[in-house]
C-alpha cells in the first residue's frame, strides 16, 4: 500500500505496523478481505498465520468457493487448522444439486481433519436441515458417522450448538451420547435447538435416553432446547422424583433457554409445566434464568396461557406474533395485544423481565404498553417491531418524559407495512431526512437520550411508484 503516515517527523509505512495491531485489523475482516490483506507484504502475510487470526474459524462454502477445482477454504484448513479453537459450520442454501454433493464431501473431509488434527473449545452447527432431504441415504450416515466421530475425539468442549439440524431420533441420540461422553466434565453450556425430529409418540424410555445424557453433565450452566417432552420429562413430571432431586443438588444450571414455533411444534402433545413445576425449579436453583423464544402464527389464549405461567423467571422474553389475521370473527379465540400483557402482569411475568423483544404483525394501539412496561421494574432493553400506523408511539415517549421506568436503558422500535403516499406524507412530518428508513420523533429522541435512555425508531417505507 502506498499511503504513509507522518509521525515524529518520520514517515511511516503502513506494512510496518506490529503484529498486535495486524492480528487485531485481521479480526474485523472478512475471509476475502484478509486474504488481499495478506497478500500485501510479507509482514503482514505472517500475520495472516498467526493463531489469533485462526482461533476462530467458520466453515462456510459459497457456490463460488464449491464450483472450483481446489476449493481455498478447505487449502486454509490444511494449513491453520491447528489453531483453530472455535469453529462454526454452516451450510449455505444453492438450488445445485452437484454443488450439494461437493459440500458434503468438503464437510465430510474437514470434519475428519478435526477429528485428527485439535482440540476445540466450541462447535457450533447451523443449516443442515436445508441440506439433509436433499441427499442420499449413504451420504446422510457418512456426515452423521463424521459429526459422531468428530465430536468423540473432543475432550475439552465447553461449548456446543446444534441449530435446526432435524436429525433421526437414533443419529440425534448416538451423536449426543459421543459429545456427552467425551466431554463431560468441560461442557457448560448446550445447545439442542431441533437436535432430532420432533418426538411426539416416542416410547418414554427413548425420552429418558435424552434426559439422562442431559443430566449426566455435572459443569452444565445454560441448556437451550425446544418445548419438547424432554423438557417435560425432565422439570415437569420428575417433580416428586427423589432420585431427580437428588442428581439436581449437584447440577449448576442457571439458564434455560426455551424455544417454541408453532411450525413446528404442536402442544396438543404435552401437558405443560404449571406453576408448581416452575415453582419447585427455582428452589432447586435459586439463580434460575429463563429465556422464551416464541414464535406463533395465530395466537391463541391456549397457546399463550400454555407457555407462560406463574412462578416462571422469564428474565428474556422474544415474543413474535408473524402473521396479520382477521381477528373479527374469532375475537374471543385469538389474544390480541392487551389481553397478551395482562396475561403478563396475572402471572408476574414483569417481575423478572429485563429484555423484551416483541414483535406483532397486527396495527396496535402502543401507548397500550405503558403500565405494562412502568411494572417491569428490572427491564433495561426493550425492542418493538411494529406495523403501521402503530398509533400512540409518541405518547410512549412522551410517559417516558414524565415517568420513565428507571432500569430501562435502551429502546428500538422498528414501524413497517407503511404502503402508500397518504401515510408517506403524513410520516414526514416526524422525520428529519428524506432518506426511504428515518428516524422518527427526533425530538423526543433527543431529550430522551439526554435523561440517559437510548432510543431509536425507524420506518420502513414502501416504494411509491408514480406511473401507478
Amino acid at each position: 500500500m502506498a499511503e504513509r503516515i507522518t509521525s515524529n517527523e518520520r514517515e511511516v509505512q503502513w506494512s510496518d505496523l506490529p503484529s498486535p495491531p495486524v492480528e487485531k485489523i485481521y479480526g474485523f475482516l472478512s475471509s476475502t478481505d484478509q486474504v488481499n490483506m495478506s497478500l500485501v507484504c510479507r509482514k503482514w502475510s505472517e500475520g495472516y498465520g498467526s493463531p489469533a487470526v485462526w482461533k476462530t474459524f467458520r466453515f462456510v462454502l459459497r457456490e463460488s468457493q464449491l464450483s472450483m477445482d481446489t476449493c481455498p477454504v478447505m487449502k486454509f484448513v490444511h494449513k491453520y487448522s491447528s489453531m483453530f479453537q472455535h469453529v462454526e459450520i454452516e451450510y449455505i442454501h444453492t438450488e445445485e444439486n452437484h454443488l450439494i454433493c461437493t459440500w458434503c464431501k468438503h464437510l465430510i473431509a474437514f470434519l475428519h481433519i478435526l477429528s485428527s488434527k485439535l482440540q476445540l473449545i466450541s462447535v457450533k452447527f447451523r443449516g443442515f436441515c436445508k441440506f439433509f432431504h436433499r441427499i442420499d441415504t449413504a451420504t446422510f450416515n457418512d456426515i452423521c458417522r463424521g459429526i459422531d466421530i468428530f465430536l468423540g475425539s473432543q475432550h475439552h468442549l465447553k461449548r456446543v450448538e446444534f441449530h435446526e439440524p432435524f436429525f433421526g431420533y437414533e443419529e440425534g441420540i448416538g451423536i449426543l451420547k459421543s459429545l456427552t461422553e467425551s466431554n463431560r466434565e468441560s461442557l457448560t453450556h448446550l445447545v439442542l435447538h431441533g437436535l432430532v425430529l420432533p418426538l411426539y409418540e416416542e416410547k418414554e424410555s427413548n425420552v429418558a435416553k435424552i434426559l439422562s445424557i442431559v443430566l449426566g453433565l455435572p459443569s452444565l450452566t445454560t441448556l437451550e432446547i425446544d418445548y419438547s417432552l424432554i423438557v417435560e420429562y425432565m422439570f415437569a413430571s420428575q417433580s416428586a422424583d427423589v432420585k431427580f432431586l437428588k442428581i439436581c443438588e449437584t447440577r449448576v444450571i442457571s439458564n434455560i433457554i426455551l424455544h417454541y414455533d408453532d411450525e413446528f411444534i404442536d402442544l396438543e402433545y404435552f401437558r405443560g409445566l404449571t406453576s408448581i413445576d416452575w415453582r419447585l425449579l427455582k428452589e432447586l436453583y435459586p439463580n434460575l434464568q429463563v429465556e422464551c423464544n416464541f414464535t406463533i402464527t395465530y395466537p391463541t389464549w391456549q397457546e399463550v396461557e400454555f407457555l407462560i405461567v406463574p412462578n416462571m423467571p422469564i428474565t428474556q422474553l422474544n415474543f413474535t406474533y408473524e402473521y396479520e389475521l382477521d381477528l373479527s370473527d374469532d375475537a374471543n379465540y385469538y389474544i390480541d395485544i392487551d389481553g397478551l400483557l395482562n396475561h403478563f402482569l396475572a402471572c408476574k411475568t414483569n417481575d423478572h423481565l429485563a429484555s423484551l423483544h416483541l414483535t406483532w404483525t397486527k396495527p396496535v394501539q402502543v401507548s397500550t404498553l405503558i403500565p405494562f412496561l412502568l411494572a417491569c421494574s428490572k427491564l433495561k432493553v426493550l425492542q418493538l417491531f411494529l406495523v403501521h400506523p402503530a398509533n400512540g408511539t409518541i405518547l410512549l415517549m412522551k410517559s417516558w418524559l414524565k415517568n420513565r421506568p428507571e432500569s430501562l436503558k435502551k429502546v428500538f422500535i422498528e414501524i413497517s407495512d407503511i404502503k402508500n403516499d397518504d401515510d408517506y406524507t403524513i410520516l414526514m412530518n416526524f422525520t428529519t431526512k428524506s432518506a426511504i428508513l428515518k428516524r422518527f420523533c427526533p425530538e423526543y429522541v433527543h431529550r430522551l437520550e439526554l435523561m440517559g435512555l437510548n432510543v431509536k425508531v425507524d420506518l420502513y417505507v414502501e416504494p411509491i411508484f408514480l406511473d401507478r
